[in-house]
């Protein structure tokens, strides 16, 4: 797989934030950005297909009350 480097400007503050938690973290600077980066753009994949999913159901919701009733009764 073909890896491409990036420059992505932090000021000072910024900097020893990421820093401090990537050190906590055990990662590099680095690591912990990708990381977060990564992270932030399946959470935004996740929403918009639940989102979808949500516009194509009908509508119909249940309490989870009856969603439990209804699992008992399915057993």
């Amino acid at each position: 797989m073909a890896m491409y480097e990036i420059a992505v400007k932090f000021d000072e503050g910024e900097r020893a934030l990421i820093q401090g938690r990537a050190d906590a973290a055990g990662m590099s600077f680095s690591e912990f950005v990708r990381r977060a980066a990564l992270e932030k753009a399946e959470d935004m994949a996740d929403i918009e297909a639940y989102n979808e999913a949500l516009d194509g159901d009908g509508g119909t919701r249940y309490p989870m009350e009856e969603v439990v009733r209804m699992a008992v009764e399915a057993e």
